[in-house]
C-alpha cells in the first residue's frame, strides 16, 4: 500500500463510533451490498458485511483512496472498465464487481467516505443504475455530517463546562450556582472549604446549609445585590467578609443564581499589594535621610521577625524610616497597613485594632506600623503586648503573622519613668530600637540634603543653568531651619523656579529667605530693596524682577512704593541716535 501524506492524529469520525457503526448498517440493508466508512486517515471507521471479507487496509491507490484525494464522488459500474482498479495490485484477487464512493463533507473539508460494495448480481438490482446508488449514499453522507456537527457541539459544550470549573477552582473567593429555589447545582472548591462542607452537596438548599437573613431575603424578594458586608458561622467555621449575588440565565431559558463569598483578609491582601511609601528605600534614604551607621542597623532588623522601634525627633522622617525597613524585608508586597496612635475615638479604638476587621487581621502576613506610639491608651499598651508575646493567638489566622513596627519623637523611658507609658512594652521595644539623630543636627546629612534637592528641582523645572554659589550654600547650610524636614523643599522649589544662572546670598535675602531667627526685619528690607533698585537700573521689567524674586506682581508693587522706588520706571531703552 503506497504511503498516506494525509494522515493526521485526530478524525472526527473515529469520535462517533457508534453512530458510524449503524449508518453502515442501515445502508447495507437498504441497497443490500455490502459498505465501508473511513475516515481522512484511511483507517476503517464502520461497516457491514454481507457478501465479502473486507481487508482491513486500505490505500491511497485504491478507489476509496481516489475518493478521498480528489474530494469527489467515484463511481464504478464494472471494475474492468476502471484504471483504478486495473492498477490495483490485488486486481486479480478481488471478486468486488462496481462500487460507488462519495465524500463525506463537513463545514467545508472532507472528513472521509462512505463507499458501496458490490457483487456482480446486484450492481444493477435495486436501483436503475450506480448514480442512483451514489445519490442515496450522498444523503447518507450529509446525515452523517450532521452527526458529527452535534457530537462535536456536544463536546464543545463539555469543554467549556470543564473550562469554567477549572476556572472557579482557581477563584479564591467562594463561588455557589443555585437555582430559583436555593437548590445547589454547582460551587467551586473554595466555598466547600470556606465552610467546611465535605461530600457532594449537589442538590442541597443553600438556605438551609448557611442560614442568614440576607439569603433568605433575596430568594424571597429576587433583589440583586453587590458587595455587602456580613457575617455568618457555621459550626466552627466563621465567614467575614462581603456577599454578592445576582441572576444569570442560562440556555434554554432557565434562571440561575450566583453567590460570591469573598472574604475580608483577600480584599485586604489586595489592596496591601500598593501599600503606602512602596518606593521609599533604605538606599535612598542612606546619607541624608539616615545616617549609614542608622540604614545598616535597619537593614539588618528588617531582615527579620522581631518588632521595631524607631526613635526620632522629627516624626515624618521616623515614617520614612518605617516604610524604608517594610520594603527591605521579605514582606514588601503586603506594604504597610499605619495606625495613627495621635488621632483615637476611645470607644472604638480596641474594635478598630483587634477585631476580626481590625487593622491587626488586616496586615496579617504583611506590616503594622503604629505612629507615634508613646499616644496610646495604656489599656491598648497591655493587650498589645499580650499579642505580641503569645503571637496573636485572639485574632484568626489566616497568613504568617505580622510584622509590628513603633515610631516616637519622645523619649519613652522618661515616659515610662513617670508612669505615662507602660514600664514593660517599653523594655519589649527597647531591644530593637533605631534612634534617629536630628536631621538639622548633621551638616553632612544637611548638605546632602541641599545637593539632591536641587539637582532635583532643577531637573523637574528644567532650570540647568541654575546654581547655588558658594555664599548661597554656605547660607542655607547655617540657616535656622525649624522643626519641619519639609521646610528644606520648600525652599529649594522656591530658588529653582524663580532663579536663573548663579544665585548668591544676596539674592536669597531678596527672596525673603532669612538666615537666623534674630535676624531683624530691617536688615532684610535694606537687602531687598537693594536688590529691586539694581534689577531696575539694570533694565528688567516688573514682570521679570517679580519672577527673579519668587514674588507675584502686586507684591512688587507695594514694596516698591514701600521702598521709594520709580513706580513708573521701565526697562531701559536704547538711546536715540
Amino acid at each position: 500500500m503506497a504511503e498516506n501524506p494525509l494522515m493526521i492524529n485526530q478524525t472526527l469520525l473515529k469520535t462517533i463510533p457508534e453512530p458510524v457503526k449503524q449508518f453502515a448498517e442501515v445502508i447495507a440493508k437498504a441497497v443490500d451490498a455490502d459498505v465501508r466508512i473511513v475516515d481522512n486517515n484511511l483507517s476503517v471507521a464502520g461497516e457491514a458485511v454481507l457478501y465479502y471479507r473486507l481487508s482491513a487496509s486500505i490505500g491511497l491507490d485504491t478507489v476509496i483512496g481516489q475518493v478521498l484525494a480528489r474530494q469527489k464522488r467515484i463511481v464504478v459500474e464494472d471494475r474492468r472498465w476502471s484504471e483504478i482498479c486495473r492498477a490495483c495490485p490485488s486486481y486479480g484477487e478481488c471478486q468486488i464487481c462496481g462500487m460507488a464512493g462519495v465524500p463525506i463533507s463537513h463545514e467545508g473539508r472532507v472528513i472521509g467516505v462512505i463507499a458501496l460494495l458490490f457483487p456482480r448480481h446486484r450492481t444493477f438490482g435495486i436501483f436503475r443504475d450506480m448514480e442512483e446508488a451514489a445519490d442515496f449514499v450522498a444523503r447518507m453522507a450529509e446525515l452523517l455530517s450532521e452527526r458529527v456537527g452535534e457530537q462535536e457541539a456536544l463536546a464543545k459544550a463539555e469543554r467549556e463546562s470543564r473550562e469554567r470549573e477549572l476556572v472557579l477552582e482557581c477563584v479564591e473567593d467562594g463561588v455557589v450556582c443555585t437555582d430559583m429555589a436555593g437548590e445547589i447545582r454547582s460551587c467551586n472548591w473554595a466555598f466547600s472549604a470556606m465552610f467546611g462542607l465535605e461530600g457532594n452537596i449537589l442538590g442541597e438548599n443553600l438556605q438551609m446549609l448557611l442560614p442568614h437573613r440576607m439569603l433568605r431575603d433575596f430568594f424571597r424578594r429576587k433583589a440583586a445585590f453587590q458587595n455587602l458586608k456580613i457575617s455568618l458561622e457555621r459550626g466552627e467555621h466563621s465567614f467575614y467578609g462581603f456577599l454578592s449575588c445576582r441572576e444569570l440565565m442560562i440556555p434554554g431559558g432557565e434562571k440561575r443564581c450566583v453567590f460570591c463569598f469573598r472574604p475580608m483578609d483577600h480584599i485586604w491582601a489586595a489592596a496591601n499589594q500598593a501599600g503606602s511609601g512602596s518606593l521609599v528605600t533604605l538606599e535612598w534614604c542612606r546619607g541624608w535621610l539616615l545616617t549609614e551607621e542608622t540604614a545598616d542597623r535597619a537593614k539588618a532588623l528588617a531582615a527579620t521577625l522581631l518588632p521595631v522601634l524607631i526613635c526620632g525627633p522629627e516624626q515624618c522622617v521616623n515614617e520614612m524610616a518605617a516604610k524604608a525597613i517594610c520594603n527591605y524585608s521579605d514582606r514588601s508586597g503586603m506594604g504597610i497597613v499605619p495606625v495613627y496612635c495621635n488621632n483615637l475615638y476611645r470607644e472604638f479604638f480596641e474594635q478598630f485594632l483587634f477585631s476580626s476587621f481590625g487593622e491587626l487581621q488586616r496586615a496579617w502576613g504583611g506590616t503594622l506600623v503604629f505612629y507615634d506610639v508613646d499616644n496610646l491608651p495604656f489599656y491598648l499598651q497591655e493587650r498589645l503586648l499580650e499579642f505580641m508575646r503569645t503571637g496573636g493567638a485572639d485574632v484568626e489566622r489566616n497568613g504568617n503573622g505580622v510584622r509590628l513596627i513603633f515610631t516616637t519623637t519622645k523619649d519613652l523611658k522618661a515616659l515610662s519613668e513617670k508612669g505615662l507609658f507602660l514600664e514593660k512594652l517599653y523594655y519589649h521595644l527597647e531591644k530593637n530600637r533605631i534612634s534617629l539623630d536630628s536631621f538639622y543636627g548633621d551638616r553632612a546629612r544637611l548638605a546632602a540634603a541641599l545637593d539632591l534637592g536641587t539637582a532635583f528641582y532643577r531637573s523637574r523645572y528644567e532650570n540647568d543653568q541654575m546654581a547655588l554659589s558658594k555664599s548661597a550654600r554656605q547660607w542655607l547650610l547655617n540657616k535656622d531651619w525649624g522643626d519641619d524636614p519639609n521646610e528644606v523643599d520648600k525652599i529649594l522649589e522656591k530658588i529653582v523656579r524663580s532663579s536663573e544662572g548663579t544665585v548668591t546670598d544676596k539674592d536669597l535675602a531678596a527672596m525673603g529667605i532669612r538666615r537666623f531667627k534674630e535676624e531683624g526685619v530691617s536688615a532684610i528690607s535694606d537687602l531687598e530693596r537693594e536688590r529691586i533698585a539694581g534689577l531696575l537700573k539694570a533694565g528688567y521689567s516688573k514682570v521679570e524682577i517679580a519672577k527673579l524674586l519668587g514674588i507675584g506682581r502686586a507684591t512688587l508693587y507695594r514694596k516698591m512704593a514701600e521702598y521709594g522706588l520709580d513706580y513708573g520706571r521701565r526697562k531701559k531703552k536704547q538711546d536715540k541716535t
